[in-house]
C-alpha cells in the first residue's frame, strides 16, 4: 500500500485543535501552526493512524468522525485524507515534535494557521471552516 498521511480535524466545543511543529524541525511545517497529522503506517487503517498521530502529537484520545476530502502533499507527492474528529478532553499534552498546542475557534481556523499549510488545502477543505 502506498503511503499517505491523515489529518484530524479535531472538535472540541467549538474549538479545533492546532499545534506548531517545532521551528528547528527539517519538515516543510518548521514553525508553522498547523492542524496535526500523521503518516499511516503499513497496513494501518486510517482510524488508527488518526487516534495515534493525535495521541502521540497532543496526549488526547479521539473519535473519528466523516471523512472530509482530500489533497497532495507538496514535497513527498503523499495523499493526505482529511478527518472531523471530536474530543471530549480540551487537555494538550503535545508532544516532542511540536513546541507549543492550541484550541481555536473554528471560524478562526485560516486566520490563526500558517498560510503555507491552508494555502495547499483544497477548496473543499477550507470550506469547511467558513
Amino acid at each position: 500500500m502506498e503511503k499517505h498521511a491523515v489529518i484530524a480535524i479535531v472538535n472540541y466545543r467549538g474549538k479545533i485543535l492546532i499545534g506548531k511543529k517545532k521551528s528547528d524541525s527539517k519538515k516543510f511545517l518548521a514553525g508553522a501552526w498547523h492542524i496535526p497529522g500523521e503518516t499511516a503506517e503499513d497496513e494501518e487503517s486510517d482510524e488508527d493512524a488518526l487516534k495515534r498521530g493525535i495521541r502521540e502529537e497532543a496526549g488526547i484520545e479521539i473519535r473519528v468522525g466523516r471523512y472530509l476530502g482530500k489533497d497532495i502533499t507538496p514535497t513527498h507527492k503523499r495523499e493526505v485524507r482529511f478527518y472531523e474528529c471530536f474530543s471530549d478532553n480540551n487537555e494538550i499534552t503535545w508532544g516532542d515534535d511540536l513546541e507549543d498546542a492550541m484550541w481555536v475557534d473554528k471560524a478562526e481556523i485560516l486566520r490563526v494557521i500558517d498560510e503555507r499549510v491552508y494555502s495547499l488545502w483544497s477548496e473543499e477543505i477550507r470550506n469547511y471552516f467558513l
